[in-house]
């Protein structure tokens, strides 16, 4: 059996570290005030998660701790607890509508993703307690929830949702998939009514839903054909570029890597393209190899192509290894997408430095390697999660770690 970490598009995003925050009714005159749980590093908690290591950020011998609130009315101008207790949220909600007579409120999302897992929507009585904990399942079709779109995070679902005038129902305004994908833009909504009593679901009709889900089930469908495609390049044998396009070598070499590096669960490499002598912008490209060479990091991985002139190659690397102190790059693999001679003079030229470099034979096709034909990944958590964000793109991108550098 084959298993693939293959996504939707997907973009990057970022959290701040949850904090105390108070949310206050339309009227002023009620508020929730959010403790959440202590999270020591954003990092921290995602290995946790990437390793289902549940709750995440919490050691194996203490009790289960989650997100606090305290509901306040204000009274003769002074603010009066009404109750204090814990919330379902993990960590913390993301946001928080409060009734004006404080008889429910309403939390939305989990910090660090919204949309997705237990708790996308909570009910809360006037005395603390939970009348109902809601998944997007609960809320939403599965092709409208594949269709939405999604950050490495989260899933980009509602937006300025609302209290019924006579506060016995929640409107949810539920974001409608576009081609587009794009998190955050402005967005069509369509409304859904939550009881607020019962936590029962009313799903919306009428044209505009109708059109809504027309949509949704057009976007999972062409998702669907992309996610094929994409799981066809990673099992298939990787061939390198028929052209010159630098974005398609930029990919070839990410892949690559992944595909015949020894290192490849702990190490990610920089990728480099000498563009043609002739064109234009061929000197910027120039000076990314030079930079490539003589960075010096430790445990450096350095790809580097000329598709069009891999003599000129040689000539820079030729002209740069001199400057370059003994055993500098003793650290550094550097592999070469180029014929068998130019390898050589390359492998000739960085020798002082103690560089290992290793030609990429673009003649031949690269197997997938067997570990991530069963599902298994980079152990750089981080560099994972930049993946999923690349999964997006063109087929020859798919399942690529990211450059130390920007690819150039």
């Amino acid at each position: 059996m084959i298993t693939l970490a293959i996504a939707s598009s997907a973009h990057a995003d970022t959290w701040m570290l949850p904090t105390r925050k108070t949310f206050v009714s339309a009227d002023k005159n009620t508020r929730l005030t959010v403790m959440p749980r202590e999270v020591a590093s954003q990092l921290t908690y995602f290995e946790d998660k990437v390793k289902g290591r549940e709750p995440a950020v919490q050691l194996a011998n203490e009790a289960k701790r989650t997100a606090r609130g305290i509901l306040e009315r204000r009274v003769d101008g002074r603010w009066t607890k009404v109750w204090s207790s814990p919330l379902l949220n993990e960590v913390a909600p993301v946001s928080v509508l409060v009734s004006n007579d404080g008889r429910h409120v309403v939390t939305f999302d989990n910090w660090h993703s919204v949309g997705l897992g237990d708790n996308v929507v909570v009910i809360y009585r006037g005395d603390g307690s939970p009348v109902r904990s809601l998944t997007l399942k609960d809320i939403l079709p599965a092709d409208f929830i594949a269709a939405l779109p999604r950050s490495v995070s989260s899933l980009y679902w509602h937006r300025m949702d609302r209290f019924a005038p006579d506060e016995k129902h929640l409107l949810l305004s539920i974001v409608v998939p576009s081609e587009h994908g794009t998190v955050g833009e402005p967005s069509e909504i369509v409304e859904l009514a939550v009881d607020l009593d019962t936590g029962a679901t009313a799903p919306p009709t009428g044209p505009a839903w109708d059109s809504a889900l027309a949509k949704a089930n057009r976007i999972t469908a062409a998702n669907a054909a992309s996610e094929a495609v994409q799981r066809a390049a990673f099992v298939a044998p990787l061939a390198a570029p028929a052209t010159t396009d630098e974005r398609s070598w930029h990919g070839y070499m990410r892949e690559a890597f992944l595909r015949v590096d020894p290192d490849w669960k702990r190490r990610s490499p920089s990728t480099t393209v000498l563009r043609a002598p002739t064109a234009p912008n061929y000197a910027p490209s120039v000076g990314w190899v030079r930079d490539a060479i003589q960075r010096g990091w430790d445990d450096d991985v350095v790809m580097l192509a000329a598709p069009t002139s891999p003599d000129q190659l040689v000539a820079i690397i030729v002209e740069t290894a001199p400057k370059l102190k003994p055993r500098s790059l003793r650290t550094t693999r550097v592999y070469v997408a180029v014929p068998a001679a130019e390898a050589d003079a390359i492998r000739k030229a960085l020798a002082p430095t103690g560089a290992e470099v290793v030609r990429l034979n673009t003649a031949t096709q690269l197997p997938q390697r067997p570990e991530r034909l069963r599902g298994e990944t980079p152990l750089d958590l981080m560099a994972a999660a930049d993946a999923l964000e690349a999964l997006g793109e063109d087929a020859k991108d798919a399942v690529s770690t990211p450059a130390k550098t920007e690819p150039r």
